[in-house]
């Protein structure tokens, strides 16, 4: 593990350093315009290259040597900061200027996710899996938390100029620590070899590979649906604990940092405690857990402490299921094919979680909100639940999605491909070979 702790270190400061900017960027944008649908826009510039791009870089990622390509990834985010730093300093920064920093960063990130969940299965055993995943959790989970209270210290001293300073010199810090350790490439196997040709014939192969079998498809369908119930929950955390408290931001403050504290708190979790022996209970149980114990516990409070003890318990279940997710993947894909397969992954179950936004925003705000509101009807039918008035609907939107993540969690032992998958599919972690 100790290659991938200096790893895990260098991306750690990188990824904190980044967060920082993006706060910083957020809070300018906000200065700039006052308008909500301005950060909406910012944060699609970046996601939507990431998502659609993934499945190619994903490829790429399998094609190329993966140190290098977690370097080049590195450095267009890089460009991006550098880029912005000069704007600002000249006072000449616009709003475009954003959407084309943050389509630079989303497309360098499209090669991130699947680099560094590769690279994982051939720098660490088979064993220390969910360890080393729940070690990459921590990096968002900690930045989360403390990268907006760093960042909110530093602007009104060191200026947006001075945040974009510390960015790139944590990129410099992880460009070092990636350039002192050895990253093993994946050892050739059949399936890789025999997918062997063009770019599109490898990303074909890769989509193939999954369709090929039965557990890939199902376990990838489930998370697609846990993914699509997500959209009803975190999304309407802010108008819910809003409504309900007045528009107290404090109280907003309060539970939406509890969630973090829980995100943190699962992946330490995971760092000392490997998962069961079955990951798939893991996973089937957490997603009860998030759905039953966070979700449900959130639409059904009306005050501060339910709400910040349902974030709290939906923080730490998120994080026991995607570390264990995807240790079971990393042991059952061919590591020369985890690139493309990982890239396509991240597509299909990112690409539908605003899905499910669309669907809770629509029921919230033009159903649900409006009903709960007002007497009789679907007031008095659920007034016992949730209550009524400011809130409510929202209240009854997050329940909704509590219960359809619960579904997940028990459909994970109802669909045999997925329930089974551990034992369907065989381990293919094999010994890494040399870098070159």
């Amino acid at each position: 593990m100790r290659a991938f702790y200096v790893l895990w270190s260098g991306q750690f400061v990188s990824i904190f350093g980044s967060a920082m900017t993006s706060f910083a960027i957020t809070l300018w944008a906000w200065d700039f315009s006052q308008s909500a649908t301005t950060l909406v826009l910012v944060g699609l510039a970046s996601l939507l290259p990431r998502t659609l791009l993934s499945p190619f870089a994903g490829t790429l990622v399998d094609r190329w040597n993966r140190k290098l390509v977690m370097a080049l990834s590195d450095s267009g985010a890089a460009i991006a900061t550098a880029f912005l730093l000069i704007l600002f300093a000249n006072g000449r920064t616009q709003l475009w200027h954003l959407y084309l920093a943050g389509f630079l960063v989303g497309g360098s990130g499209a090669f991130q996710y699947p680099a560094t969940v590769s690279v994982i299965t051939t720098m660490v055993s088979k064993e220390q899996l969910s360890r080393a995943n729940s070690l990459r959790s921590l990096i968002g989970s900690a930045s989360s938390v403390g990268a907006p209270l760093l960042a909110g210290g530093l602007i009104a001293v060191i200026g947006i100029h001075g945040i974009l300073v510390i960015d790139l010199v944590t990129f410099f810090l992880a460009l070092a620590a990636l350039l002192i350790i050895h990253i093993p490439q994946p050892a050739p196997t059949e399936a890789g070899e025999t997918g062997r040709g063009s770019f599109w014939q490898e990303t074909i192969n890769g989509l193939n590979y999954i369709l090929a079998r039965a557990s890939l498809v199902s376990i990838f369908l489930l998370f697609m649906a846990s993914n699509i119930s997500a959209g009803f929950v975190t999304p309407m955390i802010n108008p819910l604990v809003l409504a309900r408290s007045g528009n107290d931001a404090a109280v907003l403050g309060l539970v939406r940092s509890a969630g973090s504290i829980g995100f943190v708190a699962g992946g330490l979790l995971m760092t000392v405690w490997k998962g069961p022996r079955r990951r798939m209970n893991g996973v089937a149980l957490g997603f009860i857990m998030e759905g039953l114990l966070g979700a449900l516990v959130l639409g059904l409070g009306r005050n501060a402490p339910a709400w910040m003890i349902g974030f709290f318990m939906a923080g730490v279940a998120i994080t026991v299921v995607n570390t264990l997710y995807i240790a079971i993947l990393q042991a059952k894909i061919a590591p020369d094919l985890q690139g493309r397969i990982f890239g396509i992954e991240y597509l299909i179950t990112t690409a539908s979680f605003p899905i499910g936004q669309l669907i809770a925003g629509f029921l919230g705000d033009n159903w649900l909100e409006p009903a709960m509101r007002a007497p009789g009807g679907l007031a008095n039918a659920f007034d016992w639940l949730v209550g009524t008035g400011p809130g409510a609907g929202f209240g009854l939107v997050i329940v909704i999605g509590g219960l359809l993540t619960a579904a997940v969690g028990v459909s994970c032992w109802l669909i045999r491909p997925v329930r089974e998958i551990e034992t369907l599919l065989p381990d293919t972690i094999t010994p890494a070979v040399s870098e070159t």
